[in-house]
């Protein structure tokens, strides 16, 4: 198990680290909220892509103010990668949350932290035993149970939060492997310059075939504050996060993630009117409990990988 007093010794204290990322998880259902209260108005693809670049903007201020704004050359290739795979999150979390409830969206959604599992067995090279595997598996099936019923009423929008997940845990694997070769917040800001132009030749295709979800829509003037705001909270909420790994272990700050299901299952019952079924807080509670025992073996990795 992990000294979290020598870790707070060394670092800062657990207790700041735990107030952070209770705040990202808070913070995230709000944007995500803004997201879907704009589809009303604007394509799935144009909030993407104007969050982004505005989010670009925002990140390559921070890393202007820091002094990082050198150029990537060395890792250019594996940041391009990197924005192309969040280009693919930006789009299918605009597409899955124009359609599905909110708490719905972000309770399959929650299935990545068991893929990154799987990942990092695949592509880390990470030893992981038999019952955090199991673990992942039944995670996965609480996903299936949710997007059974949701398939029949939305049809492929309800795959678009699995696929988001999927592209995550593939971007926290490959941002995994540039740790101690790049600052996080440069990581993040140079894929999101790149993911933002990968989205402005996605809305100009899809608006040349027609395709009304990519199709390019200028927003009102109204929506630029809901924009600016959306893009505002994912900037903070990516601080947040790397601040509270800084102060205290993940094995300890990761459960708190799933605060984000409760704060959304809230927000979309009071600004959507939307409330999950029987069926739905079945998957939720499988989903729950497959996770926090996942982070509850992770304490006990450097001594069995069971």
């Amino acid at each position: 198990m992990p000294d979290h007093k020598a870790f707070a010794q060394k670092h800062a204290n657990p207790r700041l680290g735990m107030i952070l990322m209770i705040s990202m998880a808070l913070l995230l259902p709000v944007m995500d909220s803004i997201g879907k209260y704009l589809t009303a108005f604007l394509s799935p693809g144009t909030i993407a892509l104007f969050r982004f670049i505005i989010q670009a903007a925002l990140f390559m201020a921070l890393l202007g103010v820091r002094r990082q704004l050198d150029f990537p050359r060395l890792h250019l290739r594996t940041l391009v990668l990197l924005g192309g795979i969040i280009c693919v999150v930006m789009l299918t979390l605009m597409l899955g949350l124009s359609v599905l409830p909110l708490a719905t969206f972000i309770a399959i959604f929650f299935v990545e932290p068991l893929i990154l599992v799987f990942f990092s067995i695949l592509f880390l090279g990470e030893k992981v035993g038999w019952r955090r595997i199991t673990a992942c598996c039944v995670g996965l099936l609480g996903a299936l149970i949710i997007i059974r019923p949701n398939y029949a009423t939305f049809g492929v929008y309800a795959l678009m939060p699995v696929i988001t997940a999927i592209c995550m845990a593939g971007y926290f694997t490959i941002t995994k492997q540039l740790q101690g070769k790049m600052d996080g917040i440069a990581v993040q800001g140079w894929a999101t310059l790149f993911g933002s132009c990968f989205l402005a030749i996605a809305i100009l295709a899809g608006t040349m075939s027609g395709i009304e979800d990519l199709s390019f829509s200028w927003p009102q003037q109204p929506h630029w504050g809901w924009l600016a705001l959306s893009a505002t909270i994912g900037v903070l909420a990516y601080v947040l996060i790397a601040e509270a790994f800084k102060r205290a272990p993940a094995s300890l700050l990761a459960p708190f993630q799933y605060i984000e299901i409760v704060a959304a299952t809230i927000l979309g019952y009071l600004v959507f009117g939307d409330f999950p079924d029987a069926l739905t807080w079945l998957g939720i509670a499988i989903i729950l409990g497959s996770g926090l025992y996942v982070f509850y073996r992770e304490q006990y990795a450097d001594q069995s990988p069971d």
